[in-house]
């Protein structure tokens, strides 16, 4: 999140507080209060985006590490019973397919390609499920094989859906600051002149439209100066 965002968003929730605190002074004003009401409903969806951003955790839950040992030993054993079957059957493209080594699954692989391998292994033995059961495939090991799958992509799609989340989020909040920047700059700004005689609420107004961002700091402070 950009700073000069935060600060924006910050500065909006104290201009709404100050308006807030002074309601009775332009409660008169309809189209001044209904200006107030927009504002007020921008600001609280940029205060839920904000929580929304903030909900987002930064690192997905679950042990990578320990998912692939869990996702490699599983390969291990499937492959070595039906390495044992395409043996017994004499069936070459089978054995050519089938990785019996770990340091093989566990190092020289790239995690895409392990979670290939292992999505291809679960393809390759459904057909001869009935077959490889006498060479000691279990219910219990197709069905932890595909646990683990499904586990370890769980754990590398994660991030980058997280990644995505709080992109789209922050645009998202961007683009409320933006709508919120226009509200004040062309509703409540002007409507605020017709307090230029209250120094209590119109300097605490200016005050919290001042947005912390050296960019912008001096053309606002000459700003407040001049309509002082």
């Amino acid at each position: 999140m950009k700073k000069t965002i935060i600060s924006r968003h910050n500065a909006n929730l104290q201009v709404v507080n100050v308006l807030k605190t002074n309601e009775s002074k332009y409660s008169g004003i309809p189209a001044m209060v209904n200006a107030v009401a927009a504002l007020n409903t921008s600001v609280d969806k940029a205060v839920e985006l904000f929580a929304k951003v903030g909900s987002i955790p930064n690192k997905p839950a679950g042990n990578k590490n320990v998912a692939k040992a869990e996702l490699i030993s599983i390969c291990l054993v499937v492959s070595n019973v039906v390495h044992v079957y395409a043996y017994m059957k004499k069936d070459e493209n089978l054995q050519s397919f089938l990785v019996t080594s770990e340091a093989e699954l566990g190092v020289r692989m790239r995690q895409q390609d392990l979670l290939s391998y292992a999505k291809n292994l679960a393809e390759k033995i459904a057909p001869i499920a009935t077959e490889l059961a006498d060479y000691g495939l279990t219910e219990e090991l197709k069905t932890e094989l595909s646990n683990e799958i499904a586990e370890f992509e769980k754990l590398m799609i994660e991030p980058r859906q997280l990644i995505n989340e709080r992109k789209n989020a922050n645009e998202m909040i961007e683009d409320c600051i933006v709508e919120i920047y226009s509200l004040l700059i062309n509703r409540i700004d002007p409507f605020m002149e017709l307090f230029n005689g209250d120094e209590e609420f119109y300097r605490a107004y200016k005050n919290a439209r001042m947005i912390v961002d050296p960019a912008n700091r001096k053309r606002t402070e000459e700003e407040v100066a001049t309509n002082e």
